[in-house]
């Protein structure tokens, strides 16, 4: 009996190359357990024969090459068949040539997700697996956030922070699947969250007319929810602006709050204890002019002044002196205005007693985020139905609807108002205007933000509610009993002096309305007609006339 022994030769590959550099990995051969031989698709095979199981082999060479190029992926077979016997002998190779699949897998942990990443919480593990349908995986391979690629190990991840694997896997025959990559953000924190206090003395003293809000921030996840109490009731949910507090009692009180991420990492309680004196308050600042807060920010106009009251039921006033964006602290005498910039600013104020006593009596108080809104709204807006450009003039019909739009980035749109012509009281803008009657108008438009700066707009156009002008000419003349002959021709035409004729269509005696592309002819003898024509011009006004007239007996 003789034997066949197919032996591979090795071709070096460039391996695939992204961010992470993978390794080497060459083109190989290997003989499972059950005796298959398998190798690496691309690579050539060689024939060596011998006349004895294990003996001395000698190549094997065809008339053509000395290998064979195996034709891609798949299971391949050299065959020998005896003429005598009509038996066959066959040899099987397995020719490899596509990589394994890896999937990645997080789990263990909560999961937030926002448009662009992933958050996961505490416990979690990543996993890696792969297979290979042919030759088996040999190998899964990991980089983290920058580091070489190394054989996989399952992963407990328990340290916070922006994550970043690439991965891939190799087969027994050398084939490295082109590197997948997974990035996340583990969030191990919770939020942090803090009491404001609007008005309150340096003896934690607060009035009704303070103000009690929470500022909340989670630098990952972001917060999901903060909750609060006071004293021992149950915690309710915080949902932003300032907390209703003025039912509680005139005494002692305690306010505890915490919050929760979206990932579920709760933040230790924290509590702050004040007296709510509800008789008169100690210190307070009075907006004078535009004021408008949304959440924890207040806005006001460059008109706005800031006044400062100071009131103590004990040794009494010496000095109230503030400070505006942490400058140095001036005396208080009057109302004043902040700076003349768009932005954010803070003031802090303090009043010192008659006994100059810093310490005890002294306090500090600081009104939280200003924002000095200068500018009024953007205003823009557009027509709503039939409109025809003549010139730099617009005609619009009176289907025609004006809609305007307005928006304010800051202290945002408190409400567009209109007039016709540049006289007049304003209207309120709610929904599309309807035009006026004919004629040439000017509509001016204004925007006011919740700190009343307002801008203007206006905008000029031409109302047109006429139809165009029918004529109507006939070919030959009428005879002497005012009958027309039949092969008379009648032409229709229209006119228009604003915007121009659009197109012209009839209907004789009743029948089906035609648009008008010829002139009318082919009438019969001796018959009344009645030819009702509608004209339209560029706006879709339409008028309408009738030419009646009877044929002759030629």
């Amino acid at each position: 009996m003789k034997y066949l022994f197919v032996a591979g030769l090795l071709c070096a590959i460039s391996s695939w190359a992204q961010e992470i550099q993978q390794l080497n990995h060459e083109p190989k051969r290997f003989v499972d357990s059950t005796g298959r031989y398998y190798q690496q698709a691309s690579m050539p095979v060689y024939l060596l024969i011998a006349t004895s199981q294990g003996g001395e082999t000698m190549p094997l060479k065809s008339t053509k090459a000395a290998g064979i190029e195996l034709e891609g992926h798949g299971v391949h077979s050299i065959k020998h068949q005896n003429s005598i016997t009509k038996v066959a002998d066959e040899f099987l190779i397995f020719a490899d040539g596509r990589p394994p699949t890896t999937n990645i897998s997080l789990k263990g942990a909560p999961l937030f997700r926002t448009s662009k990443t992933e958050f996961y919480g505490n416990g979690l593990e990543v996993e890696l697996a792969a297979r290979d349908k042919m030759s088996g995986l040999e190998s899964i391979y990991l980089s983290t956030d920058g580091q070489n690629f190394s054989s996989y190990q399952k992963k407990s991840i328990n340290k916070e922070g922006n994550y970043h694997f690439y991965y891939y896997s190799v087969d027994k025959t050398g084939n490295a699947e082109k590197t997948k990559e997974k990035k996340f953000t583990v969030d191990l924190s919770a939020p942090e969250s803090y009491h404001n206090f609007i008005n309150i003395s340096s003896e934690s003293v607060i009035s009704v007319n303070s103000s009690i809000y929470l500022t909340i921030s989670d630098s990952l996840s972001g917060v999901g929810k903060t909750y609060y109490k006071f004293d021992d009731e149950e915690f309710k949910p915080y949902r932003g602006g300032n907390i209703a507090f003025k039912y509680l009692s005139d005494d002692n009180h305690a306010l505890t709050y915490y919050s929760v991420d979206n990932l579920g990492n709760e933040e230790e309680e924290k509590s702050v204890e004040f007296y709510l004196d509800k008789t008169a308050p100690i210190l307070s600042a009075d907006v004078l002019g535009d004021k408008f807060i949304v959440g924890q920010r207040v806005y006001f106009s460059g008109r706005t002044k800031l006044k400062i009251t100071a009131v103590d039921n004990k040794s009494g006033l010496k000095e109230v002196v503030y400070s505006v964006n942490n400058g140095d602290y001036a005396p208080y005498e009057a109302p004043f205005y902040l700076p003349n910039r768009s932005g954010v600013h803070n003031v802090k104020f303090r009043a010192v007693d008659n006994k100059n006593n810093a310490v005890d009596d002294d306090f500090e108080h600081s009104i939280g985020v200003i924002y000095v809104d200068l500018t009024g709204p953007s205003l823009n807006h557009s027509y709503n139905g039939p409109t025809f450009m003549k010139a730099d003039t617009v005609f619009v019909s009176p289907k025609t609807t004006l809609a305007i739009k307005g928006s304010d980035p800051e202290s945002g749109l408190k409400e567009v108002a209109y007039r016709f012509g540049r006289s007049g009281e304003e209207l309120n803008y709610e929904e599309p205007i309807s035009v006026p009657g004919d004629g040439f108008w000017e509509l001016e438009y204004f925007g006011y933000d919740n700190v009343n700066n307002r801008n203007a707009k206006r905008t000029l156009f031409v109302v047109d509610s006429d139809g165009p002008k029918i004529i109507s000419q006939f070919a030959a003349p009428a005879n002497s009993e005012g009958k027309y002959p039949s092969y008379t021709t009648i032409y229709l035409g229209a006119m228009d002096n604003e915007v121009g004729a659009n197109q012209i269509r009839y209907s004789i005696n009743g029948g089906k309305e035609q648009l008008y592309l010829a002139p009318l002819r082919g009438f019969k003898k001796n018959k009344k007609y009645t030819i009702k024509v509608t004209a339209s011009d560029m706006l879709g006004n339409e008028s309408s006339d009738h030419v009646v007239f009877s044929t002759g007996r030629y």
